[in-house]
């Protein structure tokens, strides 16, 4: 004991990555469909290591903590704001008025039991899964005027009613989303929902040219028009005929090339070349004629793959089928959708799919077809690993300059903090880098690394601070903790999927991947899709997830202030 004490004296550092390290392996052990996932074992682990006795250096907390927040407003920003339109207003106000009744739910639960700050504000944590809300929290309480001894102590009861709540919320939260909510709304098999709501949305059950869901390939062939099938009709009818799945590319007419227009009619012994999807090519090639194995006209093109932006606010909130018509007419023929993402889930591609500010579609066509049909949408995903890192800083500047501005309220003096104040910031500069793409470049996936190493830095830091005193807390209100978890989970859940049904009127399907959003939870909603067997869920998620995840973090302090 006395080695592990003199080592961790002469490495401060090395309990910190000690605890990253222990806790996402045991985050990785499964129990059934359950694990405590990274940042739950992460600070368990720390806890755990910081019996022995931690010194925790406060620069390292808040500089994480600063990276990780702004990093979550970053990511978030985009799809933050596009979610704020006419079309998704009901997920909106389902998301506030899921957080008013978290909200009244923990404040009422300390009233009755008498709970601390520090212990409500882990709850509500620890509860929905918030793990950044120990952070803002966390920094309220230093703005109370409290001696050090006492803020130290409130801080330390926020980590460890994390830790001893956080897997009864999730275990909650995954369980009723997906089994239990179906149940009570009435549908007694999700899968045949799920499958109905595909259906309403213009699913097929078989395959048909444009129907292209589960296609992620584009072809090329090449066809010699035969006498009497396709001769005499021209190109328009040709893409027409399939949805625009499928696209003459180049006609070889006796031994000259010509220039493919949308009035151009095929004559018997015409070759062309066929571009698309691969049952649509197929389909167009037996109607028009006879595959040719001269494979001149194929030479030479040239596909690409781009992943696009959807930004333009003409563009927001229309169905598949619709920007289709819309984006044909003006566009070369030769481009495909054949992915559609939303906070980094794959959303369902159908005819009546709504598509929202801040999706990225895969493109996959000819070079020139693709170009067009980006700038119909938004702007391409440049697959750039440069880092922007005067914007960054930039953006955490101004998150810290907001958070230090304070204004009166009741005569005490209320500010946001570094946390609220890089939270917003976050979101404003991401949403700014996401309409002006030639400034503040940072991948996705820096940003999200960002936001998770930051996180965990974080939650480690708090749990080392919080390890001597966790076996007091822990002996005071251990039991009562899970039975508190257990409400703060059920009521808002309950009250929300009754919300979400009788006054949003939302589909029970995309009620179950809702639930999952209001309460942050990617493990619920993997549940409710696994339980669906469908990826249909995920239109009821995105929306609430992108509201709760500024709400929830931002109410760690309001329960600080109110408690």
């Amino acid at each position: 004991m006395e080695l592990i004490r003199d080592l961790i004296a002469d490495s401060p550092i090395l309990p910190l990555f000690l605890a990253v390290a222990i806790g996402y392996g045991i985050g990785r052990i499964r129990i059934g469909p359950f694990s405590l996932g990274g940042l739950g074992g992460t600070l368990v682990a720390a806890i755990l290591i910081g019996l022995v006795g931690v010194d925790v250096d406060e620069n390292i907390k808040t500089i994480a903590f600063a990276l990780f927040i702004y990093s979550l407003g970053y990511v978030s920003g985009p799809q933050f704001f596009g979610s704020l339109g006419r079309e998704t207003l009901g997920q909106v106000h389902l998301a506030l008025f899921s957080t008013l009744v978290i909200f009244l739910t923990i404040w009422t639960l300390a009233q009755i039991f008498d709970l601390d700050k520090g212990t409500a504000a882990g709850l509500l944590a620890g509860a929905t899964t918030e793990s950044a809300s120990i952070g803002t929290a966390s920094e309220a309480l230093q703005n109370l005027g409290l001696d050090d001894d006492q803020v130290r102590q409130l801080q330390n009861n926020i980590a460890v009613t994390y830790a001893v709540t956080y897997l009864f919320g999730l275990i909650l939260v995954v369980t009723f989303s997906s089994r239990i909510a179906p149940r009570l709304m009435g549908v007694g098999d999700l899968k045949q929902a799920a499958a109905a709501l595909e259906q309403k949305l213009g699913a097929s059950t078989q395959l048909e040219p444009g129907q292209f869901e589960f296609l992620r390939d584009m072809v090329v062939r090449v066809y010699r028009v035969d006498e009497g099938s396709g001769a005499s009709l021209s190109i328009d009818d040709v893409s027409g005929r399939f949805k625009q799945a499928v696209s003459i590319q180049a006609i070889d007419r006796g031994g000259q090339t010509l220039v493919v227009t949308g009035s151009l009619r095929l004559q018997a012994g015409d070759l062309i070349s066929l571009v698309g999807l691969p049952s649509a090519v197929v389909a167009a090639g037996r109607m028009l004629g006879s595959e040719s194995t001269d494979t001149r006209l194929a030479e030479g093109l040239v596909g690409e793959i781009r992943d696009v932006v959807v930004t333009r606010e003409d563009r927001s909130g229309k169905t598949v089928s619709m920007l289709r018509e819309e984006i044909s007419p003006v566009a070369p023929h030769g481009a495909f959708a054949i992915r559609l993402t939303r906070l980094n889930r794959e959303i369902p591609i159908h005819p009546r799919t709504e598509v929202q500010r801040g999706d990225v579609v895969r493109l996959i066509g000819l070079p020139q077809s693709v170009d067009r049909v980006t700038e119909e949408l938004g702007y391409a995903l440049e697959p750039s690993d440069a880092v922007d890192y005067v914007f960054l800083a930039l953006g955490i500047i101004a998150g810290i300059l907001v958070g230090d501005c304070t204004v009166s309220i009741a005569g005490s003096p209320i500010s946001l903090g570094i946390g609220g104040g890089c939270l917003i910031s976050g979101l404003v500069f991401g949403w700014f880098q996401s309409r002006i793409r030639s400034i503040g470049n940072l991948p996705p996936a820096t940003a999200l690394h960002l936001r998770d190493f930051g996180l965990a830095i974080f939650i480690a830091s708090v749990g080392l601070a919080a390890g001597p005193q966790a076996w007091d807390v822990i002996g005071e209100r251990g039991l009562m903790l899970p039975v508190l978890s257990i409400i703060v989970v059920m009521v808002p859940m309950i009250a929300s999927m009754i919300y979400a049904r009788k006054v949003v009127g939302m589909d029970p399907v995309l009620v179950t991947g809702a639930l999952g959003g209001l309460l942050t939870c990617t493990a619920a909603l993997n549940a409710a899709a696994a339980e669906a067997e469908s990826e249909m869920p995920v239109l009821g998620y995105t929306v609430p997830y992108a509201i709760s995840n500024v709400l929830l973090t931002l109410l760690g302090p309001v329960i600080v202030l109110t408690v």
